[in-house]
């Protein structure tokens, strides 16, 4: 998590550590912030006796620790119960925002497994948790296998995947899961993201040799140069061998904005 959080509850000697971000928390505004900002993050895993005991005991909390103990002994409790208490408990959200945030918990865990894994692979990017994404995301692949899923979700889940390679600089898994996103796609974006990621690991002539191979027409090699060149136009810095990664992530988040995906 980045920026500043005033807290004016106790801050914890000992802090909780949320596994799947790699991040200390020290306080329960901190952890109110983890909750609201990372919603597709929050899990079952979250319900544990671990962080009620750190609560009442590093936060001094005891009325919130009590409470989401009790919930915790109820057996199978919704996941928005406990984690809306714990919001609730400092008022960190006004009453419309916290019922159309547990409202999203609960439209979240109605999600098939794939897509809730999924979408928790797009946060751990966002928050360049490029390992951990990955992991998720080869989870969803195993899930996806043996559901048949559609085309279309598996070459996003290939696109994304092929993205937290490139953020690592792991170039040739990069491209493997760039060429696998084509052959579910079957888009000129995806083709585009495939060749842009088959020029930044080949020589030019491999290069040369594949837009040949695959006849890919002017327009598409054009459009795949220009985006190169604007992009490393657009820089009063000198261009070091990350730029084509940075290029990659800028067409993803285009990539989303136009397929919802």
């Amino acid at each position: 998590m980045s920026g500043y959080i005033l807290c004016k509850a106790p801050m914890a000697a000992t802090p909780y550590y949320i596994q799947s971000i790699g991040t200390n928390i020290y306080s329960i505004e901190e952890l109110c912030y983890y909750l609201h900002r990372n919603l597709y993050l929050v899990d079952n895993s979250l319900m544990n006796a671990g962080l009620c005991r750190w609560i009442g005991q590093e936060l001094g909390m005891k009325e919130l620790n009590r409470k989401l103990l009790a919930l915790l002994e109820h057996g199978a409790v919704p996941l928005e119960d406990f984690v809306c208490e714990i919001l609730r408990s400092i008022n960190y959200l006004p009453q419309e925002e916290l019922r159309t945030y547990r409202n999203k918990i609960s439209a979240l865990e109605k999600q098939s497994p794939p897509v809730r894994e999924k979408l928790k692979g797009d946060c751990l990017m966002e928050n360049r948790k490029y390992v951990n994404a990955i992991r998720v995301y080869r989870t969803v692949l195993e899930q996806v296998a043996q559901r048949q899923s559609s085309p279309r979700f598996s070459g996003s889940i290939y696109h994304n995947l092929g993205c937290a390679y490139s953020r690592l600089f792991q170039k040739e898994e990069a491209l493997a899961c760039f060429e696998k996103a084509y052959d579910c796609l079957h888009t000129r974006d995806a083709l585009k993201h495939y060749l842009l990621a088959y020029s930044n690991a080949k020589t030019p002539i491999e290069y040369e040799s594949r837009i040949a191979q695959m006849k890919v027409d002017e327009q598409t090699r054009k459009e795949i140069q220009d985006a190169i060149s604007e992009f490393y136009n657009s820089s009063d810095i000198y261009v070091q061998e990350h730029s084509v990664e940075e290029l990659l992530d800028q067409m993803t988040k285009e990539y989303h904005r136009n397929t919802g995906v």
